[in-house]
């Protein structure tokens, strides 16, 4: 690790680790803790304070900042214990409908690899379903008060969401918005899209006096290292849930890497691995991590979302605004590079919708209104 590293977010990156070292690192990293406040200010920005609370050790931490974790790390519980119930709610609807239904992230995640609903911070719910059961996802969510975003018609919420497989919806009388995911990945990204599978190998698990279905062990940490990459890695949260996935007792790292090849994504699992194996210590077996290392812009991707995470200002961090340059980068294969820029300059998004607001009879014509946006930002940034 070149970039210098703070005492405390030192110590924020050992409470975090699950290494065999990991406890001789936090009692290390205390050790050279002058400002507790820091060590508080960095918990808090990396989504990580409830590891860090329970990190603490007994002596030497002034009772501001242990309080101020100790609170931050209640009201997460609190708000994550509201995250169960209503997820249960709403799995027992859609599953009462008679649809499997997978939970993504969120509190399930976090019961299910850190063995703490209240381990992980969240903002919405997300579940996966069969790309057949759209519709009926839909019709069980309305049934239970859910409604697609204000301002949008339905078949303006229809028409913006199939290229991205992923509908959203809010209720009043709900804190959580919810994310109906019905493709693994844009089209854009290629691999398998429809989640139909993952949902049959799903395994059933506990949570909160109810029970959820959550993908297979291998899958779920493939599923964790797309959404780590294609968000360039920007919270260390991202980082734990992966590394603490894969760090599991009889994790199957050929189903790993068969799925990650499966999907296309080869250079991401790469790029997960040497950012966990880096950041947490990661245990990685030899071979995987030397041909991880041997991808080229998979070290150099890894390696800016590292300096970025340690708030290295040099670090061009190319990944923040998830833009075409930093996809195509870990996209690995001249072919999966064309696809998606093909697809991600045809196909129209919500964005589209703010510049040109169209009645539904006309959203066919937000096709051209892309092509004409995406000319007129070239054409503008080469003036």
């Amino acid at each position: 690790m070149t970039t210098p590293v703070s005492p405390a977010l030192q110590f924020v990156l050992a409470a975090v680790r699950r290494d065999g070292d990991a406890a001789a690192a936090r009692a290390q990293a205390a050790a050279g803790v002058a400002d507790w406040n820091a060590v508080v200010t960095a918990a808090i920005r990396h989504d990580v304070p409830g590891w860090v609370w329970r990190a603490l050790p007994a002596v030497g931490v002034p009772a501001d900042a242990r309080g101020a974790l100790e609170e931050t790390a209640r009201m997460l519980a609190l708000r994550s214990l509201a995250g169960v119930r209503e997820l249960l709610r709403i799995v027992r609807a859609l599953e009462d409908a008679g649809l499997g239904v997978a939970a993504y992230k969120g509190p399930a995640l976090a019961a299910d690899v850190h063995g703490d609903v209240a381990a992980r911070r969240f903002t919405d719910l997300d579940l996966l379903v069969a790309e057949r059961d759209r519709d009926a996802a839909r019709r069980a969510l309305l049934a239970i008060g859910y409604q697609p975003p204000a301002g949008l018609t339905d078949r303006e919420e229809r028409f913006y969401s199939t290229w991205e497989g992923v509908a959203h919806f809010v209720a009043v009388d709900a804190d959580f918005p919810v994310e109906v995911h019905w493709r693994v990945q844009a089209p854009r990204y290629g691999g398998p899209q429809d989640p139909a599978q993952i949902v049959r190998g799903a395994r059933r698990c506990q949570l909160g006096g109810g029970a959820v279905l959550l993908p297979a062990v291998e899958t779920q940490a493939v599923l964790l290292a797309l959404h780590g990459v294609k968000h360039a890695w920007t919270s260390l949260l991202w980082v734990v849930d992966f590394a603490h996935a894969v760090a599991r007792e009889r994790f199957d790292w050929d189903h790993f890497d068969t799925a990650a090849a499966q999907w296309g994504i080869e250079r991401a699992a790469h790029i997960a691995l040497l950012v966990a194996h880096e950041l947490v210590r990661l245990p990685v077996p030899a071979g995987r991590l030397a041909r991880a290392r041997r991808d080229g812009a998979a070290v150099a991707l890894a390696d800016d979302a590292v300096r970025g995470l340690l708030g290295d200002a040099a670090s061009p961090n190319a990944g923040r605004a998830s833009t075409p340059r930093y996809d195509v980068q870990w996209l690995g294969s001249l072919t999966a590079r064309i696809r998606y820029l093909a697809l991600a300059a045809a196909l129209p998004t919500p964005q589209d919708r703010a510049v040109a607001r169209l009645p539904d009879a006309l959203l066919p014509l937000a096709y051209p209104v892309r092509a004409w946006r995406l000319l007129h930002r070239a054409l503008g940034r080469r003036a």
